[in-house]
């Protein structure tokens, strides 16, 4: 994204104080013209999380309806790959771009390179399958740090990509769509199981299949388990919650998981810009 410069700046800066402005045409034109900047203008709107003044309900306004113009329409004509399914990585850079306007994609992609060629290195002289899985496991908790942010688990920075690689920390779907993101890079045999309430990833050796759940060390979850992590989170287990998931079925299970965050900081209009995703990934068939 690029900043307004010169006399553009200057006019965006004006039109920013007639946020508060009390008479309607005034407030109408400057919001007009602050909707063509398009993303550009982002930065400069008053914070999200102050609704308490007039100006920063309008920026909210302004910011939402912005987003909802520039992004229902990605999201509804993101490519399809070979197998008909969406791109993974091309999603998750699309819902970090709806929270942050600046961000840099081939960066988050070079970091995702240099950690496919490290475990690629690491698990060149492996052929035994438990010592493979181990090791993966261990490159992303032991040597990577990533681990589940369970003190602050409904935060909503753990839903994006970008601050997931930054911090090390995210829900169980952000954590495990980073080995799925990595593993991809060198053709790994992982794939994601979307577990009512809870995510996980399947290994596959053959016709041999071992889960495994990122959000808590990667420890290693037998079939009863999975049974049991299930049922006593209320629901009734079914031996189809087992098998993989689309990358349209994660980022849809992204979108919701951002909403109830949103939720609990009575975030309406986010809310609603959320669920506007969710039926435009939703009509790209």
């Amino acid at each position: 994204m690029t900043a307004p410069a010169g006399r553009d700046m200057s006019e965006l800066r004006s039109l920013i104080t007639l946020l508060d402005d009390e008479d309607g045409e005034v407030y109408a034109a400057a919001r007009t013209r602050l909707l063509s900047y398009r993303e550009a203008v982002l930065p400069y709107l008053p914070a999200s999380d102050d609704r308490r003044t007039l100006a920063a309900q309008r920026g909210a306004e302004i910011r939402e309806t912005i987003l909802r113009t520039i992004f229902k329409p990605l999201f509804r004509t993101m490519k399809r790959t070979a197998s008909g399914d969406v791109d993974l990585e091309e999603g998750m850079f699309l819902i970090g771009r709806t929270r942050y306007a600046d961000l840099d994609a081939a960066r988050l992609t070079e970091e995702l390179n240099t950690y496919a060629k490290e475990l690629k290195e690491g698990l060149s002289t492996v052929s035994d399958p438990t010592e493979f899985l181990r090791r993966t496991i261990d490159f992303f908790v032991s040597d990577k740090g990533f681990t589940g942010n369970h003190a602050d688990y409904y935060n909503e920075q753990n839903h994006y990509l970008n601050r997931v690689l930054e911090t090390r920390r995210g829900i169980p779907i952000t954590l495990s769509a980073v080995y799925l993101l990595v593993g991809k890079r060198i053709d790994l045999p992982l794939r994601g199981i979307g577990l009512p309430g809870h995510f996980i990833l399947r290994m596959s050796f053959g016709t041999t299949h071992v889960y495994f759940d990122p959000f808590n060390e990667g420890a290693v979850l037998s079939y009863d388990e999975c049974r049991e992590m299930v049922t006593g989170l209320g629901f009734t287990f079914d031996d189809g919650y087992l098998e993989p998931v689309t990358n349209a079925q994660i980022i849809e299970r992204m979108l919701r998981n951002i909403i109830i965050s949103l939720e609990r900081q009575d975030e309406k209009e986010r809310v609603e810009t959320i669920r506007q995703f969710i039926d435009s990934l939703s009509s790209n068939v």
